[in-house]
């Protein structure tokens, strides 16, 4: 591409960005979706003993519990404290399941796979949030 092309669409861009900002973007709630303010984005997640219902066949489940002191980074997943392999029947917890020993080729690992170590995701807690809108997913 030549450099008048590039720089052209960098421009464009840098446009486009500066429009969308400039426009007051707000949530379903009606506040600004930065608005740390905000009652709903300050919620305790909740403990919900026998966890959620799925809404649809392979979602992942839920978190029924607070995860807000644990810590998932390159070093340390503190979901594994109760849910390995090593662990869950003593912490009576559910074990992670097999799927999440498949790596992105297909392959069966011995333990936890790669691409699933990063458990939120997918699962995420239960906040004491009302739902904002009706959901008929599925439903039709």
């Amino acid at each position: 591409m030549n450099r008048p092309v590039a720089a052209s669409l960098i421009g464009l861009a840098a446009l486009c960005a500066a429009a969308v900002a400039a426009e007051d973007v707000t949530s379903l709630r009606g506040h600004a979706v930065t608005d740390g303010a905000d009652d709903a984005l300050n919620k305790p997640t909740l403990a919900v003993p026998g966890g959620f219902d799925v809404a649809w066949e392979e979602q992942p489940p839920m978190i029924p519990h607070p995860i807000d002191n644990y810590s998932i980074d390159l070093r340390q997943n503190g979901c594994l404290k109760c849910h390995s392999p090593a662990t869950f029947e003593t912490a009576k917890a559910p074990k992670y399941t097999d799927t999440h020993r498949i790596d992105r080729d297909g392959n069966q690992l011995d333990g936890l796979a790669p691409r699933r170590y990063f458990c939120t995701q997918c699962h995420a807690p239960q906040a004491g949030a009302m739902p904002l809108v009706e959901n008929v997913f599925g439903k039709r």
